[in-house]
C-alpha cells in the first residue's frame, strides 16, 4: 500500500526547543496523516526508519565588537539596552 511521510511544522519544533516535540516525523497509509503508523508497523510495511537530527550553530564576536556597537547605538541616541535600534530597522522582536 502507498505511505505517506508527516513531518512536524518547523514552527513546533522551534518553539518545543530545548526538546524536540514527542512526534517529529511519521508515516501512515492515510494521505491526510490521521492515522500515525508506530514505528514497528511502518518497519513491518517496509518504510525506511527516520532518522531525526538537529543542529544548533552559533556565532559571537570578540566582546570589544559589542562594546562598539553600543558605543555606536548611544551616539545616535538609541538606548542600546532596549529594542529602539530593531525597532527603528523594522526587524522582527523576538519573545524568550
Amino acid at each position: 500500500p502507498p505511505g505517506y511521510l508527516f513531518l512536524c511544522p518547523l514552527t513546533e519544533i522551534q518553539t518545543e526547543l530545548p526538546g524536540l516535540p514527542a512526534c517529529t516525523a511519521y508515516w501512515s497509509r492515510d494521505p491526510s496523516g490521521a492515522e500515525c503508523l508506530s514505528a514497528e508497523e511502518a518497519k513491518d510495511e517496509g518504510f525506511p526508519d527516520i532518522d531525526c537530527c538537529m543542529w544548533a550553530v552559533g556565532g559571537s564576536w570578540d566582546a570589544g565588537v559589542y562594546t562598539g556597537i553600543r558605543q555606536f547605538h548611544e551616539a545616535k541616541g538609541f538606548d542600546p539596552y532596549s529594542q529602539e535600534v530593531a525597532t527603528e530597522l523594522g526587524c522582527p522582536l523576538y519573545q524568550v
